[in-house]
């Protein structure tokens, strides 16, 4: 995690270590292999350095795909965005030679605008007691709704071993640490609408669809939500809105980073179409609501909703 910060009430060692690791899904690792075709049978020593340059050493030689079936962890935090889940694994550790009882967990999440408290899941027990060398884990998870600065902070309290002292037990002292972490949520998909008025009563609205992340997205569904009295009908690819479409499966659109997209949907009435105030004296006609879904390169699912979505007449 980036920019940790800790809060102690006392400045002794803690008995207790707290390790925050985000929780990532693995990619497929990449090789880039030297090549066979120009070795000689009299050079066996370069057929060794070709075939120690895979990152699965039993392949054939003669296959340069970049990708291998190993499995790679992120090496670094990463890049937390807008429309997806931050999760992270909260570990507190005995680091002391004797038992830890009554050891508690708690986190908070810090965002531009509101301060929440965290569900956390994993280990059920609200209070742990901690052997020599055990450990007790958290997990948390936050949907990312805000783009800026946020903090996680994470509090741990237990009570130590009691000692003796003079030949008289002492109770162990009960103590609390605090740990902040800070990290950045940014935009990984940028949303551009434009509507227009068709005759009929019928109107066209368009989004701009931008991949603002460092890596690919695979769009899953875009849908226009419509208000009562409107329906929409999809001018993008089959299986868009998220509605099954048979056995077959749906060919969905790649966007690496910093391509564009576009889609359109032709929204017409259906029925009575009701105006409310606010649509009468903002001269708007509230047409409904966009919703995106997308799949990162490593299957991390993000979801994003745009406000209301209108016809100025």
């Amino acid at each position: 995690m980036p920019r940790e910060r800790a809060v102690s009430e006392v400045k002794e060692p803690h008995s207790i270590s707290l390790k925050v690791l985000r929780l990532s899904r693995p990619s497929l690792a990449e090789q880039h292999a030297l090549p066979i075709d120009n070795l000689s049978s009299q050079a066996p020593e370069l057929e060794a350095i070709s075939r120690q340059s895979h990152a699965y050493p039993s392949h054939h030689l003669n296959n340069p795909f970049i990708l291998s079936p190993l499995l790679t962890l992120p090496p670094a935090f990463g890049n937390a965005y807008i429309g997806e889940s931050f999760s992270c694994c909260l570990s507190a550790n005995n680091e002391v030679q004797s038992t830890v009882t009554g050891v508690r967990i708690t986190a908070e999440m810090q965002t531009p605008s509101q301060t929440l408290n965290l569900e956390l899941g994993g280990d059920e027990r609200q209070t742990a007691d901690l052997e020599i060398g055990r450990s007790t884990q958290k997990i948390v998870k936050y949907d990312l709704k805000e783009e800026g600065n946020h903090v996680l902070a994470v509090t741990v309290t237990y009570t130590e071993a009691p000692k003796t002292l003079d030949g008289e037990e002492i109770a162990g002292r009960a103590r609390t640490f605090r740990k902040l972490y800070q990290f950045i949520a940014q935009q990984c998909l940028t949303i551009r609408t434009k509507t227009g008025s068709l005759p009929g009563g019928r109107a066209i609205l368009e989004a701009q669809l931008e991949n603002m992340g460092d890596g690919p997205i695979s769009l899953e569904m875009v849908n226009l939500g419509t208000k009562k009295g409107w329906k929409s009908i999809s001018l993008n690819w089959e299986g868009s809105t998220g509605v099954d479409v048979g056995d077959d499966p749906r060919d969905t659109p790649l966007l690496r980073s910093h391509d564009v997209m576009q889609v359109a949907f032709l929204v017409q009435p259906d029925g009575t179409v009701e105006r409310k105030d606010d649509e009468s004296t903002t001269d708007k006609i509230v047409l409904g609501q966009l919703s995106i879904e997308w799949r990162s390169a490593c299957g991390d699912r993000g979801v994003l909703s745009t406000g209301r979505l209108g016809l100025h007449v």
